[in-house]
């Protein structure tokens, strides 16, 4: 059976509105009803301060607990108006001490420049070449040896007799007041040389004919500073340089434009001109 919206809600209404659904309320329903209310309202109202004083409890223990845990790293943490704002000291912060900016590191290998070291060059420019020093340059080593005692086998302080009698024959004597100049020659000398013989001293002087050299490496050619080289108590005279050889005789080493000359050995003390 169908009946219609119209009918279905006429119907409802007849029902709702009959004696008979009704349920009469207890005499006391009034006072009953305003007394549940107010225990349900004073039961919210305890329950409301029970949350209020558990929230701040709570807020106050994790605030204190941040502070402990954040006080251990050296942040310090500050709340307002619900907002926290954390601060933390620089690391490098200590008595004494200021603090210095942190330099960030590179974050990647674009960041990182390497600066080169100024390229060296391959190769030096040339230098003009140093003159040697005079103690370095090769010895002379041409010509006869002048010993510091003699020439040969004659030696300073032989006389006329005792020259001979090495197999050298003394020739061309120009004979003066106290002494005789002679050339020398033969097996006893290694090259000619004019000597002089005194009267009194036996032979002062020997001159080679040919630019001697010296066991120091003096001779022919050698430059005035290599005589001053080879010997240090060297010093000027007229012509040349002299040069003790022993301390009984000395070297005399004549000089020109193209250094030593002619070397000579003269006794110290004689009585004869040079």
């Amino acid at each position: 059976m169908n009946i219609s919206e119209d009918e279905l809600e006429q119907r409802l209404r007849e029902l709702f509105a009959d004696e008979r659904l009704d349920l009469p309320p207890p005499p006391d329903a009034g006072p009953t009803i305003v007394a549940g209310a107010r225990r349900r309202r004073r039961r919210r109202q305890g329950a409301l301060a029970v949350a209020g004083v558990a929230a701040a409890v709570v807020a106050v223990s994790g605030g204190l607990t941040m502070v402990r845990l954040h006080a251990e790293d050296g942040t310090a943490v500050m709340s307002a108006d619900g907002s926290s704002l954390s601060v933390r000291p620089p690391e490098n912060l200590t008595a004494g001490r200021q603090p210095q900016a942190s330099v960030p590191g590179p974050t990647s290998t674009q960041d990182i420049e390497v600066s080169a070291p100024p390229a060296s060059p391959t190769s030096k420019a040339s230098r003009p070449p140093s003159a040697q020093s005079p103690s370095k340059l090769p010895h002379v080593l041409s010509g006869p040896l002048l010993d510091p005692d003699g020439f040969g086998t004659i030696k300073l302080g032989m006389s006329e007799t005792q020259i001979a009698a090495q197999g050298v024959t003394l020739s061309d004597a120009q004979v003066g007041a106290s002494c005789t100049v002679y050339t020398a020659h033969g097996s006893g000398v290694p090259s000619n040389a004019t000597v002089v013989v005194s009267k009194a001293v036996g032979l002062t002087v020997v001159t080679p004919d040919q630019a001697a050299h010296t066991a120091e490496g003096i001779g022919a050619g050698s430059t005035k500073a290599q005589v001053l080289a080879a010997y240090p108590g060297a010093k000027d005279e007229s012509g040349g340089v002299v040069a003790p050889a022993t301390a009984a005789a000395d070297y005399h080493f004549r000089l020109d434009d193209s250094g030593v000359v002619q070397t000579s050995l003269m006794s110290v003390n004689q009585d004869c001109a040079g």
